[in-house]
């Protein structure tokens, strides 16, 4: 990548989980934005040890899907056998 950045091309991560949170009509925190670019669904570009940019172009086609039934059963299910084993 070059060393310039167009800053007009990238989101920081507050400004992306907003315009991802607006797109899906679900609120999104930054650590879901940094999971995307981390699964490689949203390019990122890292600033330093602490702050990355995340593509624009990524970022406003990017919407969050509802979780499907069977999505949330198996949640359920983990999370009783888990309180199942810890008894």
């Amino acid at each position: 990548m070059e060393n310039n950045i167009n800053l007009y091309e990238w989101y920081d991560a507050a400004t992306a989980a907003a315009i991802i949170s607006r797109n899906s009509n679900k609120q999104i925190d930054t650590d879901y934005v940094r999971k995307l670019a981390q699964y490689g669904k949203i390019r990122k570009v890292k600033i330093n040890n602490r702050a990355s940019l995340y593509w624009k172009e990524d970022v406003d086609r990017y919407r969050v899907k509802d979780r499907g039934v069977k999505s949330g059963e198996a949640s359920r299910k983990r999370a009783e056998k888990k309180e199942k084993e810890a008894a």
